[in-house]
């Protein structure tokens, strides 16, 4: 059994998400929450929930068997937003965003 949760337009880029990919594949779920609990890197938290999140999908009690099977990461949509400069001229400032996937297997 499968479950499956995506997380859209979370606010982190998708090259610093992309970090989180190699440390979580392959894991149970509480080693990867372990994992990503300790982690400073951006989307970390929202990794977590996410994890939390397909858990829920999933009978009660099998988070030891449940293995992380794939983890995807793309890009977003970019938030503009103005900075406002000298001379009344304004800066624009493109915030990244990401959307997250995650795949959890039941051993």
């Amino acid at each position: 059994m499968d479950a499956k949760a995506t997380h859209y337009a979370a606010k982190c880029t998708a090259r610093k998400a992309r970090l989180l990919r190699p440390m979580i594949i392959g894991k149970t779920v509480p080693q990867a929450i372990a994992i990503l609990s300790v982690e400073r890197r951006s989307g970390s938290v929202a990794a977590v929930k996410l994890i939390r999140s397909a858990l829920a999908q999933l009978p009660e009690n099998s988070a030891v068997n449940t293995v992380i099977s794939d983890f995807v990461v793309n890009e977003g949509p970019r938030r503009r937003m103005f900075m406002p400069r000298a001379q009344g001229r304004a800066t624009l400032i493109l915030k990244k965003t990401s959307h997250l996937t995650i795949r959890l297997k039941l051993n």
